[in-house]
């Protein structure tokens, strides 16, 4: 491992992301309007690129990190990266809200308070289009599930590449597997800390433990994902799955909020952390499961593999 080179790409990556989130977060602190967060989110999606923009500064090695789709043998894993994330979160769901039913709508009262808060009477709105809210979620959730994924790998290639595509393959240089996903899950965590601490992006700035039970859930959040996304890297030699797999991240997890009790606002806001957000502890239980299984795979065939030669 190039040591000088990966302290020097980890400072650049947040040198850049964490400018850019404390001035949006900054930003919306002090305009919580729609202007505020749409600036902080535009922001969040430039932050993406930093890890990209860090590699090309210490000169990674862009050529064999597998820019050319590579579908043959690899038609499973794309399923795989686009939609497993979809039964694992309806799995965590399904716990979060048979642990806290009280927090489980099917009303559309999160369209409602949004609506109370801008003045506008949303629900009437869909009933005036012959809509209730479950057709509403249907037609808006769909699309979502189906094609978010892909969509999302243009800003998500950003941080693949600089992560699986140069930071966890250098790592791996000196240490173990578990030891690169427990640094490299870290590192990852840590580039968006500006953001929770300043702006509460994840989990708000209200829940219990705040803000270190927040940061340490998240960092074991960022630990288990990475090693799902850098075992599809290594089993597909393809940038592109692991930038799938985190776009459908990106995008499947903001669905079990949309169930959510939202005249529940205190104690949703107290077990943020747990919960119904997609990096909470309960809703991504299933992926740290799967992480889990499968990095023991991964460890056992090397073991093996190191025995026989």
């Amino acid at each position: 491992m190039d040591t000088k080179k990966v302290i020097k790409y980890v400072v650049v990556t947040y040198a850049i992301a964490w400018s850019i989130q404390t001035v949006v977060s900054l930003y919306m602190i002090d305009d919580p309007s729609q202007k505020g967060l749409l600036v902080f989110q535009v922001g969040l999606a430039a932050c993406m690129f930093a890890p990209l923009i860090a590699a090309l500064i210490v000169r990674a090695d862009f050529r064999n990190m597998g820019w050319k789709p590579k579908f043959k043998g690899n038609i499973g894993w794309l399923f795989f990266a686009a939609y497993i994330a979809l039964p694992l979160t309806v799995i965590g769901a399904a716990l979060f809200y048979a642990i806290f039913p009280d927090l489980f709508d099917l009303t559309g009262s999160v369209l409602a308070v949004q609506g109370e808060q801008s003045g506008i009477d949303i629900m009437a709105q869909l009933e005036a289009q012959g809509l209730n809210y479950g057709t509403y979620l249907a037609l808006s959730l769909g699309p979502a599930v189906v094609f978010a994924p892909f969509i999302n790998i243009s800003t998500a290639i950003g941080e693949e590449a600089g992560w699986r595509g140069f930071l966890y393959p250098e790592l791996k240089k000196r240490f173990s597997y578990p030891v690169t996903w427990i640094i490299g899950g870290a590192i990852w965590a840590a580039f968006h800390f500006p953001a929770m601490l300043i702006a509460g992006y994840e989990y708000g700035t209200n829940y219990i433990g705040h803000p270190w039970l927040g940061l340490i859930a998240f960092t074991l959040f960022c630990i288990m994902i990475g090693i799902i996304e850098q075992i599809v890297y290594d089993k597909t030699k393809c940038i592109w799955y692991a930038a799938l797999f985190h776009g459908s991240i990106n995008a499947i997890l903001t669905i079990p909020p949309v169930f959510e009790n939202a005249y529940a606002a205190d104690k949703l806001e107290q077990i943020a952390v747990l919960g119904p957000g997609g990096t909470g502890l309960i809703i991504a239980l299933p992926f740290f499961i799967l992480a889990i299984v499968m990095g023991i795979s991964v460890i056992r065939k090397n073991s093996k593999s190191e025995a026989a030669s």
